[in-house]
Parts: structure tokens; sequence; C-alpha cells
């Protein structure tokens, strides 16, 4: 039988999760350039957070193998997909083959797309600690990912960012960073999310779902509080149900339909991949 429900797709999803094999072994590309594949049922519920409507143009920075633009793809959106690694940008246009890749440093994605892509909707997943062509541990790689993407969002668009525990309002190192970012976009969601989400794919470092809104905040030093820690998928699909809902000037075109067809769908394309 079809899935009508979030809650219902992502029970699906974990269940085809649970056949594949461990990604316990990775190239030296891979490690070095921190290509963690997004666990599927961590990507269905960003996508869900972002509520995705055909309308919707949605750009994924960091694209890796697509496992976040895939639900964009399903509930009928345009897609932009940019991935720096060879390999994964190749996969890219195999997988997307009617969607152009590009091979940009997603650090800078702004500086680079082409003026006519103006997204409505980024999801990403960055690197947490490496830089492109740049040695050694790179301290705020994600927040260069996380603002350039902001930067080139539409007004009124969604981001949707998995990152590193770390980078939260809620930490003093970070805090001033969000309050500027405050002044053209509001933070409407973060939480922390506990390393088993991660287990399968060779770590069990903790990480973060952030969603923001490109409309200035009322008070950009005021941030919305975050839950506790996250400890199960099923949890942070429960947070994000009842999130604001998009901005309607947002959307492309109009306020748009969001699309229910990344529900009933959902298990059967990632089962495809």
């Amino acid at each position: 039988s079809r899935s009508t429900t979030p809650q219902a797709t992502l029970a699906m999803i974990k269940r085809i999760a649970d056949l594949l094999p461990t990604h316990t072994r990775r190239s030296d590309e891979s490690q070095a350039m921190q290509q963690l594949s997004t666990p599927l049922p961590l990507a269905f519920v960003t996508a869900h957070a972002a509520a995705i409507a055909s309308c919707d143009l949605v750009l994924e920075p960091s694209a890796g193998t697509g496992l976040l633009a895939v639900h964009a793809e399903m509930a009928r959106a345009s897609i932009a997909l940019n991935e720096l690694a060879a390999t994964r940008a190749d996969l890219l246009g195999l997988l997307f083959p009617r969607v152009p890749v590009s091979r940009h440093d997603a650090a800078h994605i702004d500086d680079h797309l082409d003026a006519a892509i103006e997204p409505s909707v980024v999801l990403m997943n960055p690197p947490f600690s490496v830089g492109a062509y740049v040695d050694g541990h790179v301290t705020d790689a994600a927040w260069r990912h996380l603002s350039s993407a902001f930067a080139g969002l539409r007004a009124g668009g969604r981001l949707v960012a998995i990152t590193g525990t770390g980078l939260s309002p809620e930490n003093p190192k970070w805090r001033p960073a969000f309050e500027r970012l405050q002044q053209q976009g509001i933070v409407i969601f973060t939480a922390a999310i506990g390393g088993r989400v991660y287990a399968r794919h060779g770590t069990t470092t903790d990480t973060r779902l952030t969603v923001i809104d490109k409309v200035p905040a009322a008070d950009p030093k005021s941030f919305v509080p975050s839950p506790s820690k996250a400890t199960d998928v099923e949890t942070l699909l429960a947070w994000t149900t009842d999130l604001p809902p998009r901005t309607p000037g947002g959307f492309p075109d109009s306020i748009g339909t969001l699309s229910s067809g990344i529900l009933p769908n959902a298990a059967m394309h990632m089962a495809a991949r």
C-alpha cells in the first residue's frame, strides 16, 4: 500500500536504509573532503522541513550523489545541482540527466552560480571542517557554505542545512554571525541530532538541522529556542512537522501548491537509487 503520511513514509525509508551496507570504508578523496552521504531517513526529514512546492527552484550546493535533491525531483520542483568532486559530479549527471551540474567550490557558491539561478529552496549538507584546496582543519567551513548559499537564496525562500552540532546561535562562538544573518533572515528551527542517526555511515558524530527563512527577523538578537537533542529521526520529524508555513513571496511564481508527491513516491525512488 502507498504511504500517505510523513511518518509512514519515514518508516518505509528506514526499512530500506537498514538493508543497505554500512559505510565503513571510504576512498581517500571521500575522507579528505568529508564526503559523508546523508542517511536516507535524515534526507527525507530535511526535505520535509523545506516544504517543497512544485513551483520551487531547489539548489543543492554540495550535492554529492543527490540524496537531498531527489526529494525536490519527487515534488516536481526544478533543480540546480553543484558538486566540486569530479566522481560525484559525474554520478549526478547520470542520476539527473536533464539537470546541468556545475562544479564550483560551494563555499563560494553565490559568487559562481549563473545570475539566472535564484533558488527558492536550498537543501544542504556541507563539509563541516574542511575546505577545497586547503590543508588541515577549517573551523568555519560549514558557515562559509551556509552563508554563501543563503546569500543567493531568493527573498522569502527557505534554507535547510545539516551541519555539525556546534554551528548554532546558542553557541557563543557563532551567535554574532547568526545575529548578522538575522538582519536578512530568521532561524525558525534548530536542533541537535544524536550521532546514532549517522552510525551506519561510519561516524557517530552529533549533527544539527537548521531551518532559515529569508525574511528579516523582528529582533536579530532574539532566537527561537531549540528543543533538546533528537536521538532519532522520528523525533526530528515530529519537531519539524509544526514549522511555520513558507512565506508566500518566496515562491518563484505565486504561492504554488505544496506537492504531496514526495510522500507516496519517496521509498520507491530511494530503492531505485
